[in-house]
C-alpha cells in the first residue's frame, strides 16, 4: 500500500521516466553503478533507501553474482515495477528511512545507495537519514550517495536565470531548504564515519542537455507538489512560475542551460 506522506515531487508515470532518466544522466556522469571503490563478494546484501522505480537496484541486477541479495525501500510502492518482473535476487518494500529501521533490518547491509533526496528532506533533520542509514549497515559497510545540489548551480540564459532568481524566493518562502546538501559531508564525519569520497563537480558538456531536460521536468513536479501541500495561499505566485516554466521547456533549442550540481560521496562505517 502507498503511504501517506509529503513527497513534493509527483509519482505518475511520466515522473518515473523522469526518474530513469536521471539513473541514465548519474551512470554516465560516474561511469559506475556501484562505486569501483567498494569490494564485492558474492554473498553481500546491498540495500538502496528512496529507491523509486527501484531502476539503480535492477541496473544493478544485471551486473552482479545473482547470489548477492538487492533491496529497494520506500515510503511508497506506487512507481515499484510490478511483482513478477523484479529479477530473483530484488527485493522492494515500503519504509519510513527517517525513523527507526525494525530489528530485522539492523546491520544487515554492506553498502547502502541514496540518490537525489533534495526536495524529500528539504529543512528536515538530515541526522535522522542519516543515522537510519547507519543503523542498517554492517560494520565496515559502505555508503554511496549521489546528490543533487540544488544552491549551486549551472544556468546558462537571461530567461533561465531570471526564472532561477524567482523560484527560489518562492522556495525560501514555502520553506523548501536545500543548503543542507552543501554540509552532508560535514555531517557523516560528525557520525563518525570515515570519508573516502566527496566531490562536487558541474556535468561534462554533453551532459549538460540531459540534465536541463530532467531538471526543468522535476521543477513542474516542484511546482505542483507546492500547490498539493499549501493549496491556495501559493496558488498565484507558483502558477506564474509554471507558465515561465513552460515558456523555458519550449525554448531549450535556443540554447539554455538549466543545471543542478551533482555531489558524490562514499563513506564506510567504522568497524
Amino acid at each position: 500500500m502507498t503511504k501517506d506522506d509529503d513527497y513534493v515531487l509527483g509519482r505518475s508515470i511520466s515522473d518515473s521516466i523522469r526518474l530513469d532518466a536521471q539513473h541514465l544522466l548519474w551512470k554516465m556522469h560516474t561511469g559506475y553503478e556501484l562505486h569501483p571503490g567498494i569490494p564485492v563478494t558474492d554473498d553481500m546484501k546491498i540495500a538502496e533507501v528512496g529507491t523509486g522505480t527501484a531502476v539503480w537496484i535492477f541496473d544493478l541486477a544485471r551486473k552482479l553474482p545473482s547470489t548477492i541479495r538487492l533491496y529497494g525501500f520506500d515510503i511508497s510502492d506506487a512507481q515499484f515495477p510490478i511483482r513478477k518482473l523484479w529479477p530473483k535476487n530484488v527485493t522492494l518494500d515500503t519504509l519510513d528511512s527517517l525513523t527507526e529501521p525494525p530489528a530485522s533490518l539492523a546491520g544487515q547491509f554492506d553498502v547502502v545507495h541514496l540518490r537525489m533526496w533534495a526536495s524529500n528532506l528539504r529543512g528536515k533533520n538530515t541526522i535522522l537519514l542519516i543515522n537510519h542509514v547507519k543503523s542498517l549497515l554492517k560494520p565496515g559497510g559502505f555508503i554511496q550517495w549521489e546528490e543533487a545540489d540544488l544552491v549551486h548551480q549551472y544556468v546558462e540564459g537571461p530567461k533561465a536565470e531570471a526564472f532561477e532568481r524567482e523560484i527560489n524566493e518562492v522556495f525560501e518562502k514555502v520553506g523548501l531548504d536545500y543548503s543542507w546538501v552543501s554540509r552532508l559531508a560535514d555531517q557523516m564525519r560528525q557520525v563518525n564515519f570515515r570519508m573516502i569520497e566527496a566531490e562536487r563537480k558541474t556535468f561534462d558538456h554533453d551532459l549538460k542537455h540531459l540534465c536541463t531536460n530532467t531538471y526543468l521536468l522535476a521543477l513542474r513536479e516542484i511546482l505542483q507538489g507546492i500547490k498539493r501541500l499549501l493549496g491556495s495561499q501559493s496558488l498565484l505566485s507558483v502558477t506564474e512560475l509554471e507558465l515561465q516554466l513552460h515558456q523555458l521547456t519550449l525554448e531549450r533549442a535556443d540554447g539554455i542551460i538549466y543545471n543542478w550540481s551533482p555531489v558524490t560521496l562514499l563513506v564506510q562505517k567504522n568497524e
